[in-house]
């Protein structure tokens, strides 16, 4: 899975039932050896794979491994950074390792993706200069979770592991391994919900052995990240051993194969919205189109600053979080403090609430899209344009007669924060030749609404963000490109949204 441009609705013929992260079971556990007492699906066509465990972070945890048909089921065994089970797991065929040019017990200095500075002398260091990716987590398309099942899931962090560790216990009496139909492993039971969950003591895969039924002492679950020591040839896993009744972290060798357990974050998935991997440090996704918008190109909603809905007019009267008071109409909502003593905010001293972040009641992009869905900070913003190629065009696609900027995914260091506008030849040109076939997404030029007005519709694009920047008549907005513009908050400006 290299292309960047990530669908919800791939893998959606094979898989549709693990797409959705729903609530699930609050089920509590009294007899699990041999019955099915948790009520967990009969195969992986259920609809409803999730437990919520009732975890701060909103978590939602598998109820089997990948590749499994049951939640006792051992299911398949990954290398990790790979997405298929094989037959044979060492550095002979780990993915990610250069083949044929290390002698044996030296192969892991040939690692070719995921190393870390870490004084080792494998070949990510030139004459003890470190030259390799410094990459530490896995990347969409070496996500076993996310490649076989698709939609949100993806594998667990370490701060994961840490969060299921710290909110269950073991749901047996004596805090040792148990059998749930007959299978060895732990079965763990939510101090916040009371529902359960089981990982079965799958044991590992190494070299041509690979586990069958049997009473195994251990379940080891790949993390998605490099371990925190011997890091180049390590990787985090979470392993309950019999000598400790809770599981603890483990760095275990990258190309051994072990289980994995998938995770859907808190809020839910994209909700069909498109949304694109634009190589972002951040690992932010930006949405291919405006709120509103059924294509590319479209415009889209007009909304004011802390409003989810568009209007017919844009006014301080129409205005959501305002108030009529004998001074006028005043802000009522997201007030800072700034030295103007006009508003209802100011006594003798600051009243206001104080806010300048927007809740998510009041997020155009969560109200609208729901799932994983924001509005953008200032920061991912800065980030987007300073990582990325603009190209200004108007007429995008040859086809839609419409202004806007194309943000392009930077084919070379040199071209991020680069910029092509108009004829403009004092601008810098890209290293790299691009085309729409490449990564991008489109930002229309669409202008801006002041009461019933459409104002410089094609001459300026403007989107809000989710933060104020320090005044309290304006929330702040960005204008293409590369300039901070300040807005009136009751004025209608597009949103593009961005997600991880």
């Amino acid at each position: 899975m290299k292309k960047c441009l990530f669908k919800v609705t791939m893998f959606a013929a094979l898989t549709a039932a693990f797409v959705a992260c729903k609530d699930n079971s609050k089920d509590e556990v009294e007899d699990f050896r041999n019955e099915n007492t948790l009520g967990l699906p009969e195969s992986v066509s259920s609809v409803d794979n999730t437990v919520d465990l009732g975890l701060p972070s909103g978590t939602k945890w598998a109820k089997m491994n990948i590749g499994a048909k049951n939640p006792w089921d051992y299911g398949d065994y990954f290398a990790w950074g790979e997405t298929t089970a094989k037959t044979i797991y060492d550095w002979s065929t780990y993915l990610h390792a250069n083949k044929g040019q290390a002698e044996e017990g030296q192969e892991w200095e040939h690692i070719n993706k995921y190393q870390i500075a870490d004084g080792s002398n494998g070949i990510w260091y030139n004459n003890i200069k470190y030259v390799g990716d410094n990459k530490t987590t896995l990347d969409p398309e070496d996500d076993a979770a996310h490649v076989n099942w698709g939609g949100d899931w993806e594998m667990p962090s370490p701060e994961d592991f840490i969060e299921l560790r710290s909110n269950c216990v073991f749901d047996n009496k004596s805090k040792e391994y148990t059998e749930y139909n007959g299978v060895a492993g732990v079965m763990l039971k939510s101090n916040n919900n009371g529902a359960s969950i089981f990982f079965p003591h799958a044991d590992f895969s190494y070299y041509d052995y690979i586990p069958s039924d049997g009473a195994y002492s251990t379940g080891i679950f790949w993390a998605n990240s490099i371990g925190r020591t011997d890091a180049a040839n390590k990787v985090w896993t979470m392993a309950r051993e019999a000598s400790d009744p809770y599981f603890v972290y483990d760095p275990f060798t990258r190309f051994y194969g072990a289980s994995v357990r998938a995770v859907c974050k808190a809020g839910g998935n994209t909700n069909g919205h498109d949304a694109v991997d634009l190589g972002l440090p951040s690992g932010k996704l930006w949405a291919t189109m405006n709120i509103g918008a059924e294509k590319i190109e479209d415009r889209g909603y007009y909304l004011a600053w802390g409003e989810t809905e568009p209007k017919e007019i844009y006014t301080d009267s129409t205005y959501k979080h305002i108030v009529k008071t004998d001074l006028g109409w005043s802000i009522s909502k997201y007030q800072m403090e700034d030295n103007d003593i006009s508003g209802v905010w100011y006594s003798k001293d600051f009243c206001g609430d104080g806010k300048s972040v927007l809740e998510d009641v009041d997020d155009a992009a969560v109200a609208n899209w729901g799932g994983k869905w924001k509005m953008p900070t200032q920061e991912q913003f800065d980030e987007l344009q300073r990582e990325c190629y603009w190209l200004f065009t108007e007429n995008y696609a040859d086809t839609t007669n419409v202004n806007g900027y194309i943000v392009f995914k930077a084919k070379a260091d040199a071209d991020k924060g680069g910029i092509r506008f108009r004829d403009d030849l004092e601008i810098r040109a890209p290293l790299a030749e691009y085309t729409l076939d490449d990564t991008h997404i489109f930002l229309p030029q669409a202008g801006s609404f002041n009461g019933e007005k459409l104002l410089e519709e094609g001459l300026s694009g403007i989107y809000w963000l989710s933060s104020l920047r320090g005044g309290t008549y304006y929330a702040s907005s960005k204008i293409i490109p590369w300039s901070d513009y300040s807005m009136a908050r009751c004025m209608g400006v597009t949103v593009r949204p961005v997600c991880k």
